[in-house]
């Protein structure tokens, strides 16, 4: 029995507009949820961000009675933004991304609402203060793999926060982008004059009140849909650790077959070396083979036999009934290794067969994959290949720990700060730790040691992580007041070291600058002694 788990190919039974979601929602579509919003929340006013379920935005628009509840979801295959009949549970402590968002929306007006180009992009215009003259626009972009969603200000716009699809940053210029046409100047994917689609026509009869029916409609079956997808991704999770450990055993399993079949044939190496110490008075260093009577075949006919030139003919002729004291000795414990990884084969093959029949329920089982995935990752854990530490840290012995590279802190937001101990860490944090959404720190005017803000991927520091890394920047190059300090900061693709520059030299590129004043605790309150070992600072 092999070791190689036959994949099931299984359906996803679609029930919604279009027959193929995999791409989001159609132009038609968009332009439906476009024209029932725009007449329900122009006008209204932003209240307060929330987190929703899976990751995804909850906005509050108007108040008292006429209080309406936005959901926003940039994941792959189900990107939308729809109302929906009622709220949504939230954490009782904002997270990054919402308490960003509560900065830039909260309290603005719903001047419009429009579909940019005719294009699959759903736009609120949003206009401050009493005579709307500050203006910002949520874009929520519904097309390629994944969604994504921006605030733009300014003309031209700039992002003020993204998050979703990659390739654009904050601070970066936005450009529209060009509605596809075809050759006729039409819009490609638009409504066709030969095959109509008209979206409401596929709400059922009873569903067809309210102002919003295509929202209320349209958005139980994105929600369902999406938590398939996720509850999907977690057995692919599963699935992608069982596979790599199916490689792992399938070679051990080959490598057991093909040497247990070499020690199950030792009789043919002890017969060879009686045949060869036959002739052992014929046998000379320096010959590669010699022919001998095979005496253990009827008609006794002569077999080659294979010599090493360079051993002496005793040692040739101990060479075999080493291969055959070997095999003879070794078939006990190969038998039993192969049938133990066999056995382990045979249970990460039902593992398999059980991941694929959660995956063709019609209606996944959330619990049920939950305890599967906790099942297949254990198993993983304890029958899977263990990683073995380097030879170095094997080499410093139990109980000893290497040092972490970089000073470390956190800022009140819980962002990671690091900190350059020297000229030679300056340079490992600046061009070799440093990613493109980082934000790079360093006191004006006189040395000091590198600062590097780690922001994920997607994401935006706030004001607070900023003011916190200066700081830190200012401290750590030996500031303590009474008066403030200027410290120069960027992103870290901005960041270089061209060849001939000394040790923790760089050069940035578009700095800004930020005044750092005293605190009462210093660093007491960004410390965090788990990191590095170190006591808290004052």
């Amino acid at each position: 029995m092999g070791c190689i788990a036959s994949p099931v190919s299984v359906p996803f039974a679609n029930t919604m507009v279009s027959s193929d979601r995999s791409s989001g929602l159609r132009r038609e579509e968009v332009t439906l949820l476009v024209s029932e919003l725009s007449s329900i929340l122009e006008g209204q006013r932003i209240g307060k961000v929330y987190d929703a379920p899976h990751g995804n935005l909850r906005i509050v628009i108007g108040s008292g009675s006429s209080r309406m509840h936005l959901l926003i979801s940039v994941h792959p295959g189900t990107s939308r933004m729809v109302l929906l009949k009622g709220s949504l549970p939230a954490p009782d402590r904002p997270g990054e991304k919402v308490a960003r968002l509560r900065t830039l929306l909260s309290g603005a007006l719903v001047d419009q609402v429009d579909q940019p180009g005719g294009d699959r992009m759903m736009r609120l215009r949003l206009a401050f203060g009493p005579q709307k003259r500050h203006r910002r626009d949520l874009l929520l972009e519904l097309f390629g793999r994944q969604g994504r969603l921006l605030v733009l200000e300014g003309k031209p716009a700039r992002v003020r926060f993204v998050t979703g699809r990659g390739g654009l940053g904050n601070g970066e210029p936005y450009q529209y982008p060009q509605a596809p046409r075809n050759e006729d100047g039409r819009i490609a994917g638009g409504v066709s004059p030969t095959l109509p689609f008209d979206p409401f026509q596929h709400i059922p009869v009873e569903e067809r009140t309210g102002e919003s029916p295509f929202h209320h409609w349209l958005g139980p079956q994105l929600h369902d849909r999406e938590e398939r997808l996720i509850l999907e991704g977690r057995i692919r999770e599963g699935q992608q650790e069982l596979n790599r450990q199916r490689k792992v055993l399938t070679r051990r399993l080959e490598n057991l077959q093909r040497d247990l079949q070499r020690s199950l044939d030792w009789e043919w190496w002890q017969n060879r070396g009686e045949l060869l110490k036959s002739v052992l008075h014929q046998l000379k260093r320096g010959m590669s083979s010699i022919e001998v009577d095979d005496w253990y075949r009827e008609g006794s006919p002569k077999v080659e036999i294979e010599l090493i030139a360079e051993k002496t003919p005793i040692q040739n002729v101990e060479r075999y009934f080493h291969k055959a004291r070997k095999g003879k000795r070794s078939i006990e414990l190969l038998t039993e290794r192969t049938g133990d990884t066999q056995i382990l084969c045979d249970e990460l093959e039902s593992l398999q067969h059980e991941s694929e029949n959660l995956k063709s329920q019609e209606k996944l089982n959330a619990e049920q994959i939950e305890d599967w995935v906790h099942r297949a990752l254990r198993w993983c854990s304890r029958h899977g290949k263990k990683k073995q530490a380097p030879k170095e840290q094997r080499q410093r012995g139990r109980g000893k720990e290497e040092k972490r590279p970089f000073m470390r802190y956190r800022s009140r937001e819980g962002l990671e700060i690091l900190v350059g101990r020297s000229a030679r860490e300056n340079d490992d944090l600046s061009i070799r730790t440093a990613r493109g959404n980082d934000l790079f720190f360093h006191i004006a005017g006189k040395p000091g040691p590198h600062v590097l803000l780690r922001v994920p991927r997607g994401e935006v520091a706030s004001p607070e992580s900023i003011d916190d890394a200066a700081y830190v920047a200012a401290y750590r190059s030996g500031w303590r007041g009474p008066g403030g300090v200027a410290v120069h900061w960027t992103e870290s693709k901005f960041v270089r070291k061209p060849k001939g520059l000394p040790p923790g030299k760089v050069l940035i590129d578009r700095e800004r600058e930020h005044w750092v004043t005293p605190r009462e605790n210093g660093l007491a309150t960004l410390r965090n002694p788990e990191d590095d070992g170190l006591k808290p600072t004052s």
